[in-house]
Protein backbone atom coordinates (compact mmCIF):
# COMPACT_ATOMS: atom_id res chain seq x y z
CA UNK A 1 0.00 0.00 0.00
CA UNK A 2 1.18 3.16 -0.99
CA UNK A 3 1.23 6.42 1.55
CA UNK A 4 0.88 9.64 0.74
CA UNK A 5 2.84 11.74 3.35
CA UNK A 6 2.17 15.48 4.01
CA UNK A 7 5.34 17.21 5.60
CA UNK A 8 5.09 20.87 6.86
CA UNK A 9 8.23 20.55 8.49
CA UNK A 10 11.75 21.28 6.49
CA UNK A 11 13.83 19.21 6.51
CA UNK A 12 12.15 16.12 8.09
CA UNK A 13 11.66 14.17 4.74
CA UNK A 14 15.39 13.59 5.11
CA UNK A 15 15.20 12.82 8.50
CA UNK A 16 11.85 9.84 7.55
CA UNK A 17 14.37 8.71 4.78
CA UNK A 18 17.23 8.01 6.71
CA UNK A 19 15.51 5.58 9.07
CA UNK A 20 13.39 3.88 6.75
CA UNK A 21 16.32 3.34 4.01
CA UNK A 22 18.07 1.79 6.94
CA UNK A 23 15.60 -0.44 8.08
CA UNK A 24 13.74 -1.95 5.18
CA UNK A 25 14.91 -5.32 6.68
CA UNK A 26 14.05 -5.06 10.30
CA UNK A 27 11.17 -6.38 12.44
CA UNK A 28 8.64 -3.80 13.43
CA UNK A 29 8.94 -2.40 16.75
CA UNK A 30 6.29 -1.75 19.30
CA UNK A 31 6.52 -0.57 22.89
CA UNK A 32 8.67 -2.52 25.10
CA UNK A 33 9.30 -1.69 28.64
CA UNK A 34 10.27 -4.96 29.99
CA UNK A 35 11.93 -4.96 33.16
CA UNK A 36 15.61 -6.25 33.11
CA UNK A 37 17.75 -5.61 36.02
CA UNK A 38 15.27 -3.83 38.30
CA UNK A 39 14.51 -0.30 36.46
CA UNK A 40 11.25 1.23 37.68
CA UNK A 41 7.94 1.69 35.94
CA UNK A 42 7.55 5.27 35.09
CA UNK A 43 6.16 7.54 37.38
CA UNK A 44 3.30 9.10 34.91
CA UNK A 45 2.61 9.99 31.22
CA UNK A 46 1.50 13.24 29.78
CA UNK A 47 -0.87 12.32 27.25
CA UNK A 48 -1.44 14.47 24.10
CA UNK A 49 -5.03 13.75 22.40
CA UNK A 50 -4.77 13.60 18.53
CA UNK A 51 -7.74 13.55 16.42
CA UNK A 52 -5.78 11.53 13.75
CA UNK A 53 -4.32 9.17 16.56
CA UNK A 54 -5.38 6.09 14.12
CA UNK A 55 -3.85 5.64 11.98
CA UNK A 56 -0.32 6.54 12.41
CA UNK A 57 3.44 5.95 11.91
CA UNK A 58 5.61 4.61 14.69
CA UNK A 59 9.04 5.06 14.91
CA UNK A 60 11.63 3.03 16.59
CA UNK A 61 15.07 3.70 18.34
CA UNK A 62 18.47 3.50 16.38
CA UNK A 63 20.09 0.17 16.99
CA UNK A 64 23.42 -1.75 15.14
CA UNK A 65 22.65 -4.70 13.27
CA UNK A 66 24.94 -7.98 13.13
CA UNK A 67 27.37 -6.28 10.64
CA UNK A 68 27.63 -3.14 12.63
CA UNK A 69 25.59 -1.16 10.53
CA UNK A 70 23.15 1.56 12.09
CA UNK A 71 19.90 1.11 11.49
CA UNK A 72 16.38 1.93 12.57
CA UNK A 73 12.51 0.41 12.78
CA UNK A 74 9.39 1.61 11.66
CA UNK A 75 5.65 0.31 11.36
CA UNK A 76 2.81 2.40 9.13
CA UNK A 77 -0.85 1.47 10.04
CA UNK A 78 -2.61 2.70 7.48
CA UNK A 79 -1.82 6.40 5.84
CA UNK A 80 0.18 8.48 8.12
CA UNK A 81 0.00 11.24 10.13
CA UNK A 82 3.68 10.90 10.95
CA UNK A 83 3.23 12.33 14.40
CA UNK A 84 6.17 11.25 16.63
CA UNK A 85 8.33 12.69 19.13
CA UNK A 86 11.88 13.93 18.31
CA UNK A 87 13.15 16.24 20.71
CA UNK A 88 12.64 16.87 24.61
CA UNK A 89 14.23 19.48 26.65
CA UNK A 90 13.71 20.67 30.36
CA UNK A 91 14.10 24.49 31.72
CA UNK A 92 17.27 24.12 34.66
CA UNK A 93 14.82 24.08 37.27
CA UNK A 94 12.26 20.98 35.68
CA UNK A 95 9.21 23.13 36.15
CA UNK A 96 8.86 22.71 32.20
CA UNK A 97 8.90 20.41 29.38
CA UNK A 98 8.80 21.29 25.91
CA UNK A 99 8.33 18.67 23.47
CA UNK A 100 9.36 18.79 20.15
CA UNK A 101 7.20 16.51 17.79
CA UNK A 102 7.38 15.49 13.62
CA UNK A 103 5.75 16.90 11.39
CA UNK A 104 6.06 20.73 13.42
CA UNK A 105 4.48 20.58 16.39
CA UNK A 106 5.47 22.22 20.07
CA UNK A 107 3.66 21.38 23.23
CA UNK A 108 5.07 23.60 26.12
CA UNK A 109 4.18 21.38 29.73
CA UNK A 110 3.77 22.45 33.23
CA UNK A 111 5.62 19.68 35.18
CA UNK A 112 4.15 20.42 38.70
CA UNK A 113 0.57 20.34 38.04
CA UNK A 114 1.17 17.69 34.68
CA UNK A 115 -1.03 20.18 32.14
CA UNK A 116 0.17 21.33 29.09
CA UNK A 117 0.08 25.04 29.20
CA UNK A 118 -0.63 24.77 25.49
CA UNK A 119 0.63 23.95 21.54
CA UNK A 120 1.93 25.68 18.15
CA UNK A 121 3.34 25.05 14.65
CA UNK A 122 7.43 25.32 14.76
CA UNK A 123 9.81 22.58 14.41
CA UNK A 124 10.29 19.26 15.69
CA UNK A 125 13.52 20.27 17.49
CA UNK A 126 13.85 22.33 20.21
CA UNK A 127 15.69 23.73 23.38
CA UNK A 128 14.68 25.49 26.42
CA UNK A 129 16.79 27.59 28.03
CA UNK A 130 17.59 27.06 31.82
CA UNK A 131 15.51 29.82 32.95
CA UNK A 132 12.70 28.84 31.13
CA UNK A 133 12.42 31.92 29.35
CA UNK A 134 13.31 31.35 25.87
CA UNK A 135 12.77 28.46 23.21
CA UNK A 136 14.81 27.47 20.35
CA UNK A 137 13.54 25.75 17.17
CA UNK A 138 14.55 24.17 13.74
CA UNK A 139 13.04 24.80 10.18
CA UNK A 140 13.92 27.17 7.72
CA UNK A 141 16.05 29.39 9.76
CA UNK A 142 16.64 29.02 13.76
CA UNK A 143 13.88 30.94 15.84
CA UNK A 144 14.50 32.04 19.17
CA UNK A 145 10.67 32.66 20.99
CA UNK A 146 9.87 34.08 24.28
CA UNK A 147 7.97 31.22 25.70
CA UNK A 148 5.41 33.41 28.15
CA UNK A 149 4.21 35.85 24.30
CA UNK A 150 5.38 32.82 22.14
CA UNK A 151 6.79 35.63 20.18
CA UNK A 152 9.81 35.34 17.63
CA UNK A 153 12.61 37.07 19.30
CA UNK A 154 15.38 36.47 16.78
CA UNK A 155 15.73 34.45 13.84
CA UNK A 156 19.43 32.88 12.77
CA UNK A 157 19.55 32.29 8.74
CA UNK A 158 20.10 28.26 8.60
CA UNK A 159 21.57 26.36 5.33
CA UNK A 160 19.45 23.81 4.89
CA UNK A 161 21.22 20.90 6.38
CA UNK A 162 19.01 18.59 9.23
CA UNK A 163 19.16 19.57 12.90
CA UNK A 164 19.55 16.66 15.27
CA UNK A 165 19.83 18.44 18.18
CA UNK A 166 20.35 22.27 19.96
CA UNK A 167 21.13 23.34 23.43
CA UNK A 168 21.76 25.96 25.47
CA UNK A 169 24.97 26.87 27.59
CA UNK A 170 24.43 27.23 31.58
CA UNK A 171 24.05 31.29 31.41
CA UNK A 172 21.70 31.04 28.35
CA UNK A 173 24.07 33.61 26.10
CA UNK A 174 24.66 30.59 23.65
CA UNK A 175 23.48 27.50 21.63
CA UNK A 176 24.96 25.50 20.18
CA UNK A 177 23.72 23.72 17.01
CA UNK A 178 23.81 20.07 16.15
CA UNK A 179 23.25 19.01 12.05
CA UNK A 180 23.62 16.51 9.53
CA UNK A 181 27.13 16.70 7.51
CA UNK A 182 28.43 20.09 9.06
CA UNK A 183 30.59 21.14 11.97
CA UNK A 184 28.71 22.04 15.25
CA UNK A 185 27.92 26.03 15.34
CA UNK A 186 27.61 28.18 18.45
CA UNK A 187 25.21 30.96 18.25
CA UNK A 188 24.90 34.23 20.22
CA UNK A 189 21.06 33.93 21.08
CA UNK A 190 20.27 37.38 21.88
CA UNK A 191 22.74 38.65 18.81
CA UNK A 192 21.06 36.00 16.60
CA UNK A 193 25.01 35.69 14.97
CA UNK A 194 27.34 33.29 14.59
CA UNK A 195 30.45 32.79 17.36
CA UNK A 196 32.14 29.81 16.37
CA UNK A 197 31.86 26.56 13.82
CA UNK A 198 33.90 23.85 16.16
CA UNK A 199 36.07 22.60 13.49
CA UNK A 200 36.06 18.75 13.70
CA UNK A 201 32.98 18.45 16.48
CA UNK A 202 29.88 17.52 16.31
CA UNK A 203 27.38 16.57 18.93
CA UNK A 204 28.95 18.79 21.37
CA UNK A 205 27.94 19.46 25.03
CA UNK A 206 28.15 22.35 27.32
CA UNK A 207 29.86 21.04 31.09
CA UNK A 208 27.26 22.11 33.83
CA UNK A 209 29.83 24.85 34.70
CA UNK A 210 29.61 25.94 30.90
CA UNK A 211 33.10 26.10 30.75
CA UNK A 212 33.95 24.23 28.20
CA UNK A 213 32.33 22.58 25.33
CA UNK A 214 33.35 19.03 24.43
CA UNK A 215 32.23 17.08 20.93
CA UNK A 216 34.38 15.14 18.28
CA UNK A 217 34.44 12.67 15.26
CA UNK A 218 35.37 9.69 14.06
CA UNK A 219 39.25 10.18 14.97
CA UNK A 220 39.26 13.13 17.64
CA UNK A 221 37.91 14.02 20.95
CA UNK A 222 38.14 17.57 20.94
CA UNK A 223 37.57 20.36 24.32
CA UNK A 224 36.82 23.71 23.78
CA UNK A 225 36.85 26.52 26.26
CA UNK A 226 34.42 28.93 26.06
CA UNK A 227 36.76 31.87 27.02
CA UNK A 228 37.76 32.38 24.19
CA UNK A 229 36.75 29.48 22.30
CA UNK A 230 40.70 28.04 21.84
CA UNK A 231 41.12 24.36 21.68
CA UNK A 232 41.93 22.99 25.58
CA UNK A 233 42.03 19.32 24.40
CA UNK A 234 42.29 17.10 21.66
CA UNK A 235 42.63 13.46 22.33
CA UNK A 236 42.52 10.23 20.30
CA UNK A 237 39.09 8.39 19.31
CA UNK A 238 37.84 6.06 16.47
CA UNK A 239 37.49 4.38 14.24
CA UNK A 240 33.29 5.03 14.82
CA UNK A 241 31.79 8.02 14.27
CA UNK A 242 29.94 9.98 17.04
CA UNK A 243 26.32 10.35 18.37
CA UNK A 244 26.51 11.36 21.30
CA UNK A 245 28.83 13.05 24.18
CA UNK A 246 27.96 13.76 28.23
CA UNK A 247 30.85 15.11 30.09
CA UNK A 248 31.55 15.47 33.90
CA UNK A 249 34.71 17.41 34.42
CA UNK A 250 34.79 17.02 38.33
CA UNK A 251 35.39 13.26 37.76
CA UNK A 252 37.37 13.43 34.94
CA UNK A 253 35.22 11.21 32.84
CA UNK A 254 33.05 11.66 29.75
CA UNK A 255 31.08 9.94 27.58
CA UNK A 256 31.40 8.95 23.71
CA UNK A 257 28.44 7.63 22.03
CA UNK A 258 28.84 6.31 18.45
CA UNK A 259 27.17 3.40 16.57
CA UNK A 260 28.80 0.17 17.90
CA UNK A 261 28.82 0.75 21.66
CA UNK A 262 28.63 4.07 24.51
CA UNK A 263 32.20 4.08 26.20
CA UNK A 264 33.40 5.69 29.34
CA UNK A 265 36.81 7.85 29.23
CA UNK A 266 38.92 9.97 31.40
CA UNK A 267 39.01 13.65 30.30
CA UNK A 268 42.19 14.14 31.12
CA UNK A 269 43.88 11.53 28.71
CA UNK A 270 41.32 9.13 26.78
CA UNK A 271 41.37 5.89 28.89
CA UNK A 272 38.50 3.80 28.65
CA UNK A 273 37.14 2.93 31.61
CA UNK A 274 34.20 0.80 30.32
CA UNK A 275 31.99 -0.02 27.91
CA UNK A 276 28.11 1.50 28.68
CA UNK A 277 25.99 -1.25 26.47
CA UNK A 278 26.39 -2.54 22.94
CA UNK A 279 25.35 -0.79 19.59
CA UNK A 280 24.11 2.39 18.69
CA UNK A 281 23.95 5.05 21.28
CA UNK A 282 20.85 6.92 21.38
CA UNK A 283 21.67 9.36 24.53
CA UNK A 284 24.05 9.63 27.59
CA UNK A 285 24.09 11.39 30.35
CA UNK A 286 25.42 12.03 34.10
CA UNK A 287 23.30 12.79 36.63
CA UNK A 288 23.27 16.30 38.60
CA UNK A 289 25.75 14.61 41.40
CA UNK A 290 27.59 13.00 39.34
CA UNK A 291 27.33 9.21 41.00
CA UNK A 292 24.83 8.10 38.11
CA UNK A 293 25.32 7.71 33.98
CA UNK A 294 22.64 6.97 32.23
CA UNK A 295 22.86 5.04 28.36
CA UNK A 296 20.43 4.21 26.11
CA UNK A 297 21.92 1.88 23.13
CA UNK A 298 20.90 -0.87 21.49
CA UNK A 299 21.47 -3.36 23.91
CA UNK A 300 19.12 -1.42 26.15
CA UNK A 301 18.30 1.36 28.57
CA UNK A 302 20.83 1.25 31.65
CA UNK A 303 21.91 2.95 34.74
CA UNK A 304 25.73 2.80 35.45
CA UNK A 305 28.03 3.82 38.45
CA UNK A 306 31.16 5.79 37.51
CA UNK A 307 33.29 3.04 37.49
CA UNK A 308 31.32 1.58 34.73
CA UNK A 309 29.28 -1.26 36.88
CA UNK A 310 25.64 -1.92 35.72
CA UNK A 311 23.05 -0.90 38.40
CA UNK A 312 19.71 -1.38 36.79
CA UNK A 313 18.23 -1.63 33.39
CA UNK A 314 15.04 -1.71 30.93
CA UNK A 315 15.50 -3.61 27.57
CA UNK A 316 13.38 -0.53 25.76
CA UNK A 317 11.97 2.71 26.91
CA UNK A 318 10.98 4.27 24.37
CA UNK A 319 11.76 5.45 20.81
CA UNK A 320 15.41 6.59 21.10
CA UNK A 321 14.34 10.62 22.24
CA UNK A 322 15.58 11.13 26.20
CA UNK A 323 16.37 14.02 28.23
CA UNK A 324 17.50 14.48 32.05
CA UNK A 325 16.35 17.79 33.93
CA UNK A 326 19.39 19.51 35.22
CA UNK A 327 18.29 19.68 38.42
CA UNK A 328 17.90 16.14 38.54
CA UNK A 329 14.24 15.69 39.28
CA UNK A 330 13.36 13.86 35.80
CA UNK A 331 14.21 11.91 33.48
CA UNK A 332 11.70 12.00 30.02
CA UNK A 333 11.43 9.24 27.16
CA UNK A 334 9.17 9.33 24.39
CA UNK A 335 7.70 6.08 24.13
CA UNK A 336 7.23 3.63 20.95
CA UNK A 337 4.46 5.12 18.97
CA UNK A 338 3.00 7.18 21.96
CA UNK A 339 1.81 9.83 19.02
CA UNK A 340 3.51 13.38 21.52
CA UNK A 341 3.08 11.14 24.89
CA UNK A 342 6.17 11.27 27.29
CA UNK A 343 6.94 9.20 30.14
CA UNK A 344 8.57 10.78 33.07
CA UNK A 345 10.19 8.61 35.63
CA UNK A 346 11.27 10.73 39.37
CA UNK A 347 15.43 10.65 39.50
CA UNK A 348 15.18 9.83 43.26
CA UNK A 349 13.06 6.95 42.45
CA UNK A 350 15.65 5.32 39.95
CA UNK A 351 18.35 6.39 42.68
CA UNK A 352 16.69 4.37 45.14
CA UNK A 353 15.66 1.38 43.16
CA UNK A 354 18.96 1.16 41.09
CA UNK A 355 21.20 1.66 44.03
CA UNK A 356 19.77 -0.82 46.38
CA UNK A 357 22.75 -3.50 47.68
Amino acid sequence: MRSKFQLSHNGYMNRLLTVLLACVSLPLLGQDLTLSRGFPKPDFLLHTELNDEKPHTVLGPMKTDSQGRTTGSFAVYGSSSLVQVTSLSFSGDGKSLVVGSTPGTVDIWDMETRTRLGSFAAGSTVALSPDGRLLATDGNDIRIWEVSSRKVLTRMPWGGATIRRMSFDPSGTWIVVRANGKNDTVYDVKAGQEIVSLTNTQEAEFSRDGLIVIGGNAKRVISWSTKDWSQTRDLSNGPDYVTRFAVNPSKDLVIVGGPNSARLMRLSSGEEVAKLGTGYTNFAAFDRTGSLIFTYTASGFGVWDTAGKLLCSAKDVGNGTMALSDDNRWLAASPVGGGRDVTLWKVENIFKTCTKS
